[in-house]
């Protein structure tokens, strides 16, 4: 009888055991694929995370000594509801000094940069940087259109003194807010976008285009919401500016 339940036992172990070994055979389920979404869009359009590019940083002598604030007459309304308010704009609207550069529709940018060295100097703020909400990260695209920097911009600031900068930029997320004074902005990279850096390029030795920034602003939304590659049409018409 012993040998009998002994003879089950060990069957049963060895069927156990066999069993097991299947099992740990069988290959795993495949994960399902995660679409595969193009790198130079990201943070684009309606496109979720941090836009593609080369890291962009002011010259070290440069200080950057305000917010990057995205306008300037809704500011009043600010001032209103918070009477300790002590941003770093001047109650005043519209000083004497602040100073206007390149192009653009939906973003303007506000800021001051000061110049810590002895003699006067430049700063350029090239064509194809990208300014960004600073809400945005990897899985929102923050609520202010992102800002886009259509060609170079010289801004000539004296020794030891500050230049009070207004930049005129493009939008990259139609379907977002205009900035405003409510916006803060950071400097964001220099655009590695294919077609952005087309248009960049064309435009480079382009006058200031006043009087056409609705049709650029159209071939930049062609590209960021839209997701279409720059046609010949727009690249002559881009070509056919002055």
């Amino acid at each position: 009888m012993k040998k009998y339940f002994f003879t089950i036992f060990l069957t049963s172990s060895i069927l156990l055991l066999f069993n097991a070994c299947q099992k740990e055979k069988n290959p795993q389920p495949t994960p399902t694929p995660t679409p595969t979404v193009n790198p130079y869009l990201a943070g684009l359009g309606d496109h979720i995370g941090y836009p593609a590019g080369t890291p962009y940083t002011l010259p070290p002598v440069i200080h950057l000594v305000s917010d990057i604030r995205g306008g300037y007459y809704s500011k009043s309304s600010v001032i209103k509801k918070n009477k300790s308010y002590k941003g770093p704009f001047p109650i005043n609207l519209i000083p004497k000094n602040w100073v206007y550069y390149g192009t653009g529709t939906y973003v303007e940018l506000y800021f001051k940069l000061y110049n810590t060295l002895t003699t006067d100097t430049l700063v350029i703020i090239p064509g194809g940087l990208i300014f960004c909400d600073s809400l945005d990260n990897d899985t929102s695209n923050g609520i202010y259109q992102r800002g886009f920097i259509l060609q170079n911009d010289t801004i000539y600031i004296h020794a030891h003194d500050t230049a009070y900068v207004v930049l005129e930029a493009y939008c990259l997320n139609a379907n977002l807010s205009a900035s405003d004074y409510g916006a803060v902005y950071y400097i964001g990279p220099v655009t590695s976008n294919p077609n952005l850096n087309q248009i960049v390029t064309i435009m480079s030795a382009k006058q200031y285009p006043f009087g056409h920034e609705s049709e650029i602003q159209d071939i930049i939304w062609n590209v960021t919401d839209y997701g279409q590659n720059i046609t010949q049409q727009e690249i002559q018409f881009l070509n056919n500016l002055p």
